[in-house]
């Protein structure tokens, strides 16, 4: 007894440097076995119990040597490549911001994008900070709650919302700033959607079969949502997301690609019954085809590409042949001015956050915080490549902000998504790693 006393002092000794509580049980039973090798080792060689338990106090060195070097190992982190990739992509934002108000272009609107993006920005950071010291745990406990209040905020704002923004009630004004709910909540969907999917305890006393359903129901609300009420970037977003997080989560290849083939099925034979969006499609694929009605646009977007050159015509460039250069066309107009070299760096820094997002599902053991990772990684990621993809003129323009560049509101939700992954970085060695990690 006065033995496992003296092991149970030194474990006291060592968690005792460790601030990451949720690890000491961990620790110690990780310690403990190390102890019983050592004893069980050195009583093999012929010693006896008391000198063999002795020594292996001994071998594994002074408790508080022990316990700051297991703390630095377990200490918090700071994702710095994520931060850098975010204000890079913020500094690309207020460069082109800058070169769009030198260009005098946006005057007779009286719009100012250069100090209301650096605002935005600015607000966004603190949301970004607050959210890096949020203990995203708590989160997995509250999803069922956060997916029926994404769910209760549409429907109050398309009932309730007041008619700002050419009759759509999507929007809501607060504080001088518009903001776009409905272009917020495929966020909150997958977050919710990440925590009840992740969950011990989800439908755990049910059937198997009824869990499946249960998670298929949970996934296709939101887009039955999106297509009733006709978001469809929302929707293709949200659905492109969580099909990926449902097979991550499930392992159901047959059941996501039928999903995803019945989505696809449908969504071609809708813009086939919409003339309109079948012009669209036309002239985005082809614009040759319709270069003065629904390919003009892309027709521009080519000719604005071509001429740029590898240094571009330079900063403050009027960018009036580009409707909402400041917003939808924005990667366009940065490569307008500042040229295919400019081009090269976007697709550079977009690739490095990829990577970075890539690398951090990795790192991560917690499944709940890879999930969350996995879904809001995608989420941005995606919306970055499609803002990529529009310099090729051959890509469908929709109204899918670009995240961190464009000028609007939008960068709100944005910084916190990514204050968000950064809380789930910084806690990646402070949780303990009983379950193992699933992964494709």
């Amino acid at each position: 007894m006065e033995r496992n006393k003296k092991l149970e002092q030194y474990l006291d000794k060592v968690c005792a440097e460790i601030r990451a509580k949720g690890l000491h049980r961990e620790i110690r039973e990780e310690l403990g076995g190390h102890y019983a090798d050592l004893v069980m080792e050195r009583m093999e060689q012929g010693a006896a119990k008391d000198d063999a338990e002795q020594y292996a106090l001994q071998q594994m060195g002074d408790p508080q040597i022990t316990g700051r070097e297991l703390h630095q190992i377990h200490k918090p982190k700071i994702p710095w490549g994520l931060l850098s990739a975010v204000m890079l992509l913020s500094a690309v934002s207020l460069l082109g911001m800058g070169s769009i108000q030198a260009s005098g272009f946006l005057q007779i609107y009286h719009l100012m994008p250069l100090q209301r993006q650096f605002i935005g920005i600015m607000i966004g950071v603190s949301l970004m900070a607050g959210m890096y010291f949020i203990n995203f745990k708590h989160l997995q406990q509250a999803s069922g709650k956060i997916y029926a209040a994404a769910v209760m905020l549409i429907a109050v704002t398309l009932v309730f919302g007041p008619e700002l923004i050419n009759g759509n009630r999507r929007y809501v004004g607060f504080l001088g700033f518009t903001f776009d709910l409905i272009g917020y909540s495929p966020y909150v969907f997958v977050v919710a959607l990440a925590g009840i999917w992740t969950s011990p305890g989800f439908l755990s006393q049910r059937s198997i079969r009824l869990q499946e359903l249960v998670k298929l129901a949970l996934l296709l609300l939101p887009a039955g949502i999106y297509a009733a009420i006709r978001s469809f970037p929302e929707l293709v977003v949200y659905l492109a997301v969580a099909l990926i997080m449902y097979v991550w989560i499930t392992r159901r290849w047959r059941s996501a690609s039928l999903l995803t083939a019945a989505a696809v099925a449908a969504g071609a034979l809708f813009i086939w019954n919409d003339a309109l969006l079948r012009e669209r499609v036309i002239g985005a694929v082809s614009y040759n085809l319709r270069p003065d009605s629904t390919g003009y646009l892309n027709r521009v977007i080519n000719e604005v590409i071509t001429s740029a050159g590898w240094r571009g015509h330079g900063f403050g460039r009027t960018g009036a042949e580009l409707p909402y250069a400041y917003s939808d066309l924005f990667t366009v107009y940065l490569i307008q001015c500042f040229g295919w070299a400019g081009g090269l760096l976007l697709f550079a820094l977009v690739g490095w956050f990829c990577l970075k997002m890539i690398s951090y599902v990795r790192a991560v053991r917690d499944p709940y915080g890879r999930m969350l990772i996995l879904a809001l990684g995608l989420m941005l990621s995606v919306r970055l490549i499609y803002a990529l993809s529009i310099i090729s003129g051959r890509m469908f323009i929709t109204a899918i902000p670009l995240p961190f560049l464009s000028y609007g509101q939008h960068i709100f939700i944005e910084f916190a998504a990514a204050g968000l992954l950064m809380a789930v970085y910084r806690r990646k060695d402070m949780l303990p790693g009983t379950q193992a990690p699933s992964s494709l």
